[in-house]
């Protein structure tokens, strides 16, 4: 592993722990209000439709489909293993429920709660942001798989399609009043480095794995 690679790492990993910690102990930290207070002022109806689409994505009616489309995208391009790790993109959200359990920092205003039991008490919670460790996990292995495997415009458009809705979903559950933007930090961080190691692993299976 390259040392400046492993340096930023530690220090993404460093800055989790704190703010994680942080969030365990303060309901709003002091940047979450302005940032709240920013974004609320760029309403318009272009931009609210641009929010509340790209949060939309996110959804547990819409997640898993984009899941299956890209497994199966690889799938039919018979890259065995790179859908097998599309697949497993989805443990972000397994991470994201632990994360909120142990936790139980609460949201900035109450959603209106359809589910019972356990995912509704999950669904409390606010640290971290689901939808962006989400979009940082899959949307950052799709374009990192998209960017060796792909050819001409194509590599280009979808991994800056990616980033883009990457870039997009903190800003939009912070305007949606989902989350605080400590929240959502801490899913970009987080998901970077649940990124990180999946790209990790699927490095060393091409290496040391003969498929």
């Amino acid at each position: 592993m390259n040392r400046n690679i492993a340096i930023a790492f530690v220090l993404l990993l460093i800055f989790a722990l704190l703010l994680s910690y942080a969030a365990s102990r303060l309901a709003i930290l002091p940047f979450d209000l302005k940032s709240n207070e920013e974004l609320q002022e760029q309403a318009s109806p272009l931009f609210d439709s641009i929010m509340k689409g790209v949060s939309a994505l996110g959804d547990f009616a819409i997640a898993p489909t984009l899941v299956a489309l890209a497994v199966l995208t690889f799938a039919i391009r018979r890259q065995w293993l790179e859908s097998i790790f599309m697949l497993a993109t989805t443990s972000s959200v397994l991470l994201d429920l632990v994360l909120k359990l142990v936790i139980q920092r609460t949201r900035p205003f109450p959603l209106v709660q359809n589910a019972t039991g356990l995912i509704q008490r999950i669904n409390e919670y606010s640290y971290p942001s689901g939808h962006v460790l989400f979009f940082v996990v899959f949307f950052g292995f799709f374009s990192y798989l998209a960017w060796i495997h792909f050819a001409g415009r194509s590599r280009i458009i979808v991994t800056a399609i990616c980033w883009m809705l990457i870039a997009l979903i903190g800003p939009s559950r912070i305007f949606l009043g989902a989350h605080w933007a400590s929240d959502v930090l801490g899913g970009y961080i987080i998901g970077m480095i649940w990124l990180f190691i999946l790209i990790l692993a699927h490095k060393w299976v091409i290496m040391h794995i003969d498929l």
